[in-house]
């Protein structure tokens, strides 16, 4: 059998922003030379980030950052504790770029309380694994994931899909 390496060319960095002008995920695109998608990764991280403390650690290809995968994830910081965002942002072959978000955070009741006091509107689409509900905002660009973690935790993940 034919054993081959492979050697990552992928660079790995972490940045704390408390309330600067742009998101520490931005500030890191820019030190990395990631203009092409510039503009859609500031879209994202602002509209999901918003004036809320954070630190992010992100991945982007070292010999061809602009042409590439980025991807983060952000802790992001709420009175009762932190949640995880994950901001990928690629280009396309079309010359456009398309980006993904999801933010996870786990509520202190179940999910089913979850759903019928905080997602009431959303529409319900089925489960997923068994136990994980699938929720549906109005216009369908977004999702909500309920996961039960025991009867009294509830890990919750938005996600949108973001097309230029």
């Amino acid at each position: 059998m034919k054993k081959t390496l492979i050697i990552s060319t992928m660079w790995f960095g972490v940045v704390a922003n408390t309330h600067a002008e742009e998101t520490s995920i931005v500030d890191m695109a820019d030190k990395n030379e990631i203009r092409t998608c510039r503009s859609q990764i500031k879209s994202v991280s602002d509209f999901i980030i918003k004036d809320k403390a954070h630190s992010t650690h992100a991945s982007w290809n070292s010999k061809d950052s602009d042409n590439r995968l980025y991807a983060t994830l952000t802790s992001k910081g709420y009175s009762d504790g932190d949640s995880h965002v994950s901001v990928i942002t690629a280009p396309t072959s079309s010359g456009k770029c398309d980006s993904t978000y999801v933010e996870t955070f786990a509520l202190p009741q179940s999910c089913m309380v979850t759903r019928e006091e905080t997602y009431k509107d959303w529409k319900y689409i089925g489960t997923m694994n068994g136990k994980t509900l699938l929720l549906e905002s109005d216009g369908g660009a977004v999702n909500i994931y309920l996961s039960p973690q025991g009867e009294s935790i509830c890990l919750v993940s938005r996600r949108e899909v973001v097309y230029q």
